[in-house]
């Protein structure tokens, strides 16, 4: 479903954070169904609001100190890609994790 065409357009496999953001800027939150990661309906998870609250937390730490820029992707197999693979498990994640170069900013 995360990268079903009939939900999310034909851009859906693209890395478009602005998806989630209103024309001013605001987040704009979706069905919990279309995007399941935390369930939806009576088996919602509990520690859903935490875990948003703590990610908030975080990134406004990193990105206040520091500029993020996702490094190039590589195959087990080597050579540059663009599209990460993932990880088959309870939690649908990348495989080795999302290389990133993190450069302070100046004051």
């Amino acid at each position: 479903m995360a990268r079903d065409e009939g939900l999310w357009g034909t851009d859906c496999r693209d890395f478009k954070p602005e998806r989630w953001l209103d024309e001013k800027g605001e987040f704009v939150g979706m069905d919990a169904a279309r995007f399941p990661v935390f369930n939806a309906g009576p088996r919602t998870c509990m520690g859903k609001e935490m875990a948003y609250v703590q990610m908030k937390a975080v990134a406004a730490a990193v990105i206040r100190r520091f500029r993020v820029e996702v490094a190039a992707l590589e195959h087990s197999g080597g050579g540059e890609v663009s599209v990460p693979e993932h990880e088959m498990s309870i939690t649908l994640r990348m495989k080795g994790g999302l290389p990133v170069r993190l450069k302070r900013r100046m004051k």
